[in-house]
């Protein structure tokens, strides 16, 4: 009997180690692949700027692989990538999107058009997975109970674009009667609301107002009633192309003569569109810029030189604007699927929730952390750069000098106009 009991004693000692092993196996094994979605608008109005998106991204895959792969409980994972084009047209986007789905990808970022983020974001309330866009995007998508779990976004609102740049006319160039060019959309719309509650805050006055929808070829008759009107700035709006065509037609008209033009969010590969003898001569907001140095911040300067190295080793020039966002909409994801341990949606965006000004994540652009309205925040949300003159260059992208910067959570809308 005694033997029995020993032998039956040791099979369920056995036993459980199996079951033992066989859970610690089940808690730490996982996926061998991580799926990340890229999609943006590579043709149409915005392809240039959507090109280095894509690049930049990327980048961010390349480093992270170079480095095993994400590192997961159950051992480092590796990222593939899928890219689609959206075409910048938000039946195509949805039908790429829902593509990518059937992929199996795992996040997705991208996106350099804001109606899209808004419409993806809706399409990660049907079927959750983390999102972060690669682009501004729309005020509404941060209303409370707007946000799906996992939709964050690394670049504000266009709101804050307009807060920040009436801002910037107002107390740094000391221009306070506005002409405001908006984009007939959003985007336009929601940059003039962020101008004039900082006109109402510091003063200043919207002196004109017009608008012209994406894709514009012809601002003359805009242009000439902002000659006639004589406003201390020309502020518009437009971006990518439409930038192009506004700022070139504005100079050949005689615009720059009589007020100082402004462009409220820009990038270089828009600036380099721009003739040399406009650029030298306009002011711009911009999300990042390549060249820090000088900012009197060495640790920023030291993240933002690395990246514009590791950039130009990969893509033989240097990062942009846009591109930039990718950047930090990429490492922000994988840094909170790391935390998360994790690629579940909620258990993402409960990571990226719980940061804070004790808990930040950190990027080139400093460390950052994320409201409850899931906008980023940080010290350096926006810089204000003016064009150089070709003289002033060291090379054909050294475009912008960096005037100043705009962060914290001022340059955003109050948590309390969004419903919280």
């Amino acid at each position: 009997m005694k033997k029995w009991y020993i032998l039956a004693l040791v099979a369920l000692l056995i036993a459980g180690s199996f079951v033992y092993a066989g859970g610690k196996q089940e808690s730490v094994s996982g996926p061998k692949v991580y799926k990340l979605g890229i999609m943006t608008s590579l043709s149409g109005t915005f392809a240039a700027v959507a090109e280095t998106q894509k690049n930049a991204i990327l980048l961010a895959v390349e480093q992270k692989n170079q480095q095993g792969g994400l590192s997961m409980p159950w051992g480092k994972v590796k990222i593939e990538t899928s890219i689609k084009d959206d075409e910048a047209k938000l039946d195509v986007g949805i039908r790429r999107f829902r593509e990518l789905q059937q992929e199996g990808i795992n996040a997705l970022v991208g996106t350099v058009w804001n109606p899209m983020a808004a419409a993806l974001n809706e399409e990660m309330k049907i079927t959750p997975m983390p999102y972060l866009a690669a682009c501004v995007p729309a005020l509404d998508s941060f209303k409370k109970g707007n946000p799906a779990v996992a939709t964050y976004s690394v670049a504000f609102t266009p709101w804050s674009i307009g807060y920040l740049s009436g801002a910037s006319s107002i107390n740094k160039l000391g221009k306070k009667k506005i002409f405001f060019l908006a984009r007939s959309d959003s985007w336009g719309r929601t940059i003039f609301e962020g101008v004039k509650a900082a006109v109402e805050k510091y003063g200043g006055e919207i002196v004109g107002y017009a608008e012209a929808p994406l894709g514009t070829v012809d601002f003359s008759a805009i242009i000439r009633k902002a000659i006639d009107t004589k406003p201390d700035i020309f502020m518009a709006s437009q971006f990518a192309g439409d930038a192009i065509a506004v700022i070139k037609q504005a100079y050949d008209m005689g615009l720059f003569n009589v007020t100082t033009v402004f462009n409220t969010f820009i990038t270089s590969v828009v600036a380099r569109g721009i003739p040399d003898a406009a650029l030298s001569q306009v002011y711009a907001l911009m999300y990042h810029y390549h060249d820090l140095s000088g900012l009197g911040d060495p640790e920023v300067e030291k993240r933002t030189l690395e990246y514009r190295k590791a950039y130009e080793a990969m893509w033989k020039e240097p990062p942009d604007a846009y591109g930039s966002i990718a950047y930090v909409a990429t490492q922000t994801l994988f840094w909170a699927v790391e935390k998360a341990g994790s690629f579940d949606a909620a258990k993402v965006g409960a990571v990226l929730a719980a940061t804070n000004p004790n808990n930040m994540i950190p990027t080139i652009k400093g460390d950052m952390f994320f409201r409850q309205d899931q906008q980023m925040v940080g010290k350096y949300l926006a810089f204000l750069v003016k064009g150089k003159a070709p003289a002033a260059r060291k090379d054909k992208w050294d475009v912008f000098e960096v005037q100043g910067s705009f962060g914290g959570d001022e340059a955003l809308p109050s948590l309390k106009s969004l419903g919280y």
